[in-house]
């Protein structure tokens, strides 16, 4: 992998974490590699509440998923609410897989 498609994919993870953290509050969010397939993400306050998200690794690597376009994604795609809309112990992917 080159410098910069690695720098062009922590930009893109950068993005995803601040809008995690903004989407539950109070929420630890861990994070969870899985390459070349995936990145997961989970966010847990309780037994009860852990919703996850996995983020397929073209879509992270994609030089033409920028940040910007990556941000504007996650807003119109719903992402945050997609997690909460799976059941207890669900993953809900994002992107090609």
């Amino acid at each position: 992998m080159s410098k910069d498609n690695k720098a062009h994919i922590e930009a893109n993870l950068e993005v995803i974490r601040d809008y995690l953290v903004d989407q539950f509050k109070s929420f630890e969010i861990t994070e969870k590699q899985d390459r070349p397939l995936s990145h997961a993400f989970t966010a847990t306050k309780s037994t009860d509440q852990r919703y996850q998200v996995k983020v397929s690794w073209p879509q992270l690597s994609d030089i033409g998923n920028t940040p910007e376009r990556t941000k504007e994604r996650l807003v119109t795609e719903d992402v945050a609410g997609r997690m909460r809309g799976k059941s207890q112990g669900e993953t809900f992917w994002w992107g090609k897989h």
